[in-house]
């Protein structure tokens, strides 16, 4: 009779344990950062319900049996914007939801670079970001390709191994291999000041799966950038903290491998503590498509950060770099001569009879170390100083007779040290956020050169031997007022006064030094914003740059020349009111004055005189308009005009070599069990080939062919 009750009572209790369990559901997902990074100790909670859950190291949560109808999702951290989501969880299903989280805009203990500060939800200028997520999910493995998805910009490959790349930025068309647009990673600038070329900016350095974020600032609109600022600046930043292991294995056409490994790990100390420790390291190797176009490289990038108090952390950063490359001999293009051409005009991948084994080979160190000190709830210093060794060799060649191939060596040293305050402060009813600051940069460069013959010196003594120092001391402050949502001002100004030298020491010549003239500028950067309604802002903005001349000039005593002038003029409109739609369109005029130019061609005299106009629109759109389906495209218009020159026939003209329209559309969509399609989509637009408006390929050179086969597959890990 016992036995009978007790089935009874167990038949009952599995009863009604099944009959609960088939009107619940369970929830789960996954909480990261905008650079995809996951967060630890996240709470979700149910709104009306005991039910909730915390993430682990991974950022995963869990809540089972959790009964079936509409609820209120709450996701809340230290240090990170709340989030609240409605759902409907049917009897039985197991849903999926993945959160971001934005950093609250009240904290101020996580800033690590100057102008971390200030509130991009402000600002009063263009600012493209592309995170981590998108760099990842796009599997890019070279650094152009990075550059290749900012809005308005393209890049024209030279298929010189590891020389960089030039790409076009709002009307100026040699940012990377000239000095048109900043480039920095994590403060570090790697604008050469009398390297390669003037503002010459290697991004091969970088690993693309160690990049947490790129911001891209449109124009000389940003206080933390100067010289080479006038097109725009990218500012890189690595990974920091986070508990992480990426790893991303490609192979493809040309024997193409490449490798790149990313790991956080907090490391425990006996006091409890932890050391935030970031590893990064990537080899790529390629033969390339064309006749002597192997290629090398290996980069490494190492952090170290402790918090020795609540209120003070220190960091240490090492990066380094090594690279080989060969390269086809880049040969001015000459119907007129057999086989004058890059390359033969039989087989396209062979070089021509009088093309010579170029290439090159770098290296490139660089330390760090931060000191931050959260004074108060509202004010932050930042102390930092870096240093940079860098050696570059390249054997070039210009010209269709036989021989002419030189090897450039270039030694670099940079030594600079700053400091910056960030706050959040009120007058009355007024909140604003700020940044102030000071930095200083010193840079040697040695400069050698030798005439070779297929990378073979055919001379003892170098044909020029040199060596430049150049100094600079900046000065920057910039605040945005909160004053009421249709009007919210942005006051900036920046100083930069630079000095040098110049150190001749050229074989059977008289060695002498030459100092630079001094060059001083101040840049107003003036904005506001304003909120019309929910999800809708205006924007406008009147931003001042400038440029110093280059070259050789910069140093005679006996030219009297200043730095040029850039203004920048910029309307915009964003709408972010739908949560799955983000729309965004720019239009900016950018007048330059005081252009350096020379009186008469060949006679060595130098006037500030000529003005360009630039003229441009810039629309993007992102959006995800249903589950695992991603939209995101861009499209920009761009006019140039030489208003004044002492050449009176160029005026009127365009610049060459800026394409008058980009086009971007990047579609993805992924399946239930994890298998993506992607279509990617660029159009760049007609371009003059010179200033006097040739639109054919007279006059223009000629570069290596595109490849005509080319693949890639790979797999990514996150472990």
């Amino acid at each position: 009779m016992k036995l009978k009750l007790l089935n009874v009572i167990s038949f009952l209790i599995i009863s009604i344990s099944t009959g609960y369990a088939q009107n619940t559901g369970t929830l789960k997902g996954q909480i990261t950062t905008n650079d995809y990074q996951a967060i630890s100790l996240v709470d979700i909670s149910i709104k009306g319900t005991n039910k909730g859950a915390s993430t682990n190291k991974k950022g995963e949560f869990v809540i089972s049996n959790v009964p079936a109808g509409k609820h209120i999702i709450e996701v809340s951290t230290l240090g990170y914007e709340p989030i609240t989501q409605s759902i409907d969880l049917k009897a039985r299903e197991k849903k999926t939801l993945n959160f971001i989280l934005k950093e609250a805009v009240t904290q101020l203990s996580g800033i690590t670079i100057k102008g971390g500060g200030l509130n991009k939800q402000n600002s009063a200028t263009t600012v493209n970001t592309i995170n981590a997520k998108k760099i990842r999910k796009l599997g890019i493995y070279k650094p152009n390709d990075i550059v290749e998805e900012i809005p308005g910009v393209t890049v024209s490959n030279y298929s010189q191994g590891g020389t960089a790349s030039t790409f076009s930025m709002r009307g100026f068309g040699s940012g990377g291999h000239g000095g048109d647009v900043a480039v920095n990673i994590d403060g570090i600038s790697l604008n050469e000041s009398e390297g390669h070329a003037d503002g010459y900016a290697d991004m091969n350095v970088l690993i693309p799966l160690n990049i947490a974020r790129v911001n891209v600032y449109k124009g000389p609109s940003s206080v933390l950038f100067g010289n080479f600022a006038r097109g725009g600046a990218l500012s890189f930043e690595t990974r920091k903290g986070g508990q992480y292991q990426d790893i991303s294995l490609k192979a493809g056409s040309y024997e193409t491998f490449d490798f790149q490994a990313a790991l956080g790990q907090p490391l425990r100390l006996q006091n409890d503590k932890d050391i935030k420790s970031n590893f990064a390291v990537q080899l790529f190797r390629s033969k390339g498509f064309t006749e002597n176009n192997e290629n090398l490289r290996g980069n490494i990038n190492g952090r170290l950060a402790y918090d020795i108090s609540e209120k003070t952390d220190v960091a240490l950063t090492l990066k380094g770099h090594a690279s080989n490359w060969d390269a086809p001999g880049f040969i001015p293009g000459n119907s007129d001569v057999p086989d004058g051409d890059q390359f033969y005009s039989g087989d396209r991948f062979k070089q021509a009879l009088n093309a010579e084994n170029d290439g090159g080979k770098k290296t490139f160190i660089s330390e760090r170390l931060d000191v931050n000190h959260t004074l108060n709830e509202n004010l932050r210093l930042l102390v930092y100083g870096y240093s940079v060794q860098q050696n570059f060799t390249r054997f070039q060649k210009f010209g269709i007779d036989e021989g002419g191939q030189q090897e450039n060596k270039n030694g670099r040293d940079v030594y600079s040290f700053g400091t910056s305050l960030n706050g959040k402060n009120a007058v009355g009813a007024i909140d604003f956020d700020w940044t102030a600051g000071a930095e200083y940069y010193n840079e040697f460069t040695n400069k050698k050169s030798w005439n070779t013959a297929n990378r073979v010196r055919t001379e003892t003594n170098p044909s020029q031997k040199r060596r430049f120092r150049v100094q600079s001391i900046s000065f920057f402050a910039q605040g945005e007022f909160d004053i009421v949502n249709y009007f919210r001002p942005t006051i900036g100004l920046r100083y930069d006064r630079y000095t040098g030298s110049l150190k001749l020491r050229e074989p059977g010549e008289t060695p002498g030094e030459l100092s630079l003239n001094e060059q001083s500028h101040l840049s107003p950067k003036l904005g506001f914003i304003s909120t019309w309604f929910n999800g809708l802002d205006f924007r406008f903005s009147a931003t001042n740059g400038f440029t110093i001349p280059s070259g050789i000039i910069r140093y005679d005593k006996d030219t009297n020349i200043d730095p040029s002038e850039i203004w920048q003029y910029e309307v915009g409109l964003n709408y972010d009111a739908l949560a799955w739609l983000d729309l965004d369109i720019a239009g900016y005029i950018l007048n330059t004055s005081s252009e350096l130019n020379e009186v008469t061609p060949g006679s060595g005299q130098f006037i500030n005189a000529g003005k360009t106009q630039r003229r441009g629109i810039e629309l993007s759109a992102k959006a995800n308009p249903f589950s695992r389906f991603y939209f995101d495209g861009s499209f920009s218009y761009v006019d140039t005009e030489i208003k004044e020159n002492p050449n009176k026939n160029l005026e009127g003209n365009e610049l060459s070599g800026i394409p008058n329209s980009v086009t971007n559309l990047n579609l993805d969509y992924t399946f239930k069990p994890g298998i993506g399609l992607r279509y990617k989509f660029k159009n760049i637009g007609k371009y003059a080939t010179s200033v006097f408006d040739s639109f054919g390929p007279e006059g223009g050179q000629s570069f290596a062919p595109a490849p005509g086969r080319n693949f890639m597959v790979g797999m990514n890990f996150n472990l």
